[in-house]
């Protein structure tokens, strides 16, 4: 039985019972911040981005108290938004909204994308008229109307219960898809506090790692690169058209990041096996060691300088006239914990699987494997675009006769 128009609906009844507002009436408050404590899965009934816009309000900020009451506050004007439209539709003064205004630029814009913030008020009928206002173009239904405000009120309650949650694991500081995750995998509220308690804390020095260590934006931000990014798998430069495969299959992930240094790193120009070159198959293998091991560096054999034996001398010498062929890089996969659209937060080497930050089997792997922390949105979303490549290539190569 879905509950999003039952509660739609009385939504609405609370509204003709009290004046104009945010959701006048304290008792429907009260029992839909107790539902949604109990069912998380209601959010998404009532808002269907909701996910998608609490986990952009919330990237990249270090403190999230302070962030979720900034997403409450423009939550809360999105909502008046709505209900200036459903209940007051002869006033013409609601026709439009100033992009310039202080609400929309301390409020909306200081909480939200402003691309989050034009789909929303989209939804209420909004279209973009030039730099500086947005004007109804198209006035929505009245039920339309309730029904993006419910959801609008929603996302405020969702906002108001994750910053209950923060609350109670004080002074542990979390990252936002840590919370975002275990408020989505748990049953309830109480079961995602006890989940993050379990949650494995982030190393003491975390901050630092941030502050000294992330990769800027773009290379006029200055900075070097400090994680390594996920090496290419090796069946990209070897098989020409199982390159060509991902690259139509993946298409729209690309285009994506066709204006950014993503593409280049996870769609290299195909190398040639050159050990001089620092985009060679060498310099690549070599990268995935480093970042995936802590212990020393032992390249194979077959990529050693010609005639040079390997370390220890328990190998014989390489002729210098022998073909030398690169070894199969590992090829990873993706652990059932993450669903889509989430990002990995940790890459298990032993496994070769990648996790959610609040995964049981992640955690295990975390105490029992070999792995790495995957950390910032981006070398993150390296992993994932890679291990993408891994399992479309492996399905492929099953499927090919």
């Amino acid at each position: 039985m879905c509950a999003g128009p039952a509660v739609r609906q009385e939504y609405r009844r609370s509204l003709e019972r009290g004046c104009a507002g945010a959701c006048p009436d304290p008792s429907f408050t009260e029992r839909l911040r107790q539902r949604l404590r109990a069912e998380p899965g209601l959010l998404r009934a009532l808002q269907d981005d909701a996910g998608t816009l609490l986990a952009r309000g919330l990237r990249g900020r270090r403190e999230l108290g302070p962030a979720l009451r900034g997403l409450a506050a423009a939550f809360e004007l999105l909502e008046r938004a709505a209900l200036n439209l459903y209940l007051f539709p002869w006033r013409k003064e609601f026709g439009t909204v100033q992009t310039f205004s202080g609400a929309y630029v301390h409020s909306l814009r200081a909480a939200l994308p402003e691309a989050d913030l034009l789909r929303s008020f989209g939804r209420l009928g909004y279209v973009r008229r030039d730099e500086h206002c947005l004007a109804v173009c198209r006035r929505p239904p009245g039920a339309e109307l309730a029904a993006a405000a419910c959801g609008f009120f929603a996302c405020r309650l969702e906002c108001e219960i994750l910053a209950e949650v923060l609350q109670r694991l004080r002074p542990r500081r979390l990252r936002p898809e840590e919370l975002l995750e275990a408020r989505c995998l748990a049953r309830d509220a109480e079961a995602c506090v006890e989940m993050l308690r379990e949650l494995k804390p982030a190393a003491a020095c975390d901050d630092d790692v941030d502050l000294y260590r992330e990769m800027p934006e773009s290379p006029g931000d200055g900075g070097e690169q400090d994680f390594n990014p996920p090496a290419p798998s090796s069946r990209l430069w070897r098989d020409p058209a199982g390159l060509q495969e991902a690259q139509d299959t993946l298409g729209g992930s690309w285009d994506l990041c066709k204006h950014s240094e993503l593409k280049q790193e996870l769609l290299p120009t195909i190398p040639k096996p050159d050990a001089s070159s620092s985009s060679s198959p060498r310099f690549f293998l070599e990268q995935e060691l480093r970042g995936a091991c802590s212990s020393p560096q032992v390249l194979p054999p077959a990529w050693l300088p010609p005639g040079e034996p390997p370390p220890g001398g328990q190998a014989e010498a390489v002729p210098p006239g022998a073909p030398q062929e690169a070894p199969e890089l590992p090829c990873y996969q993706l652990h059932s914990c993450l669903r889509q659209g989430a990002l990995p937060t940790y890459c298990c080497t032993t496994c070769q699987q990648l996790h959610a930050g609040t995964c049981a089997a992640g955690r295990a792997c975390r105490s029992q494997h070999r792995g790495q922390e995957l950390r910032g949105e981006r070398q993150q979303r390296l992993w994932l675009q890679r291990t993408e490549v891994d399992m479309l290539l492996a399905d492929s190569s099953s499927t090919r006769p």
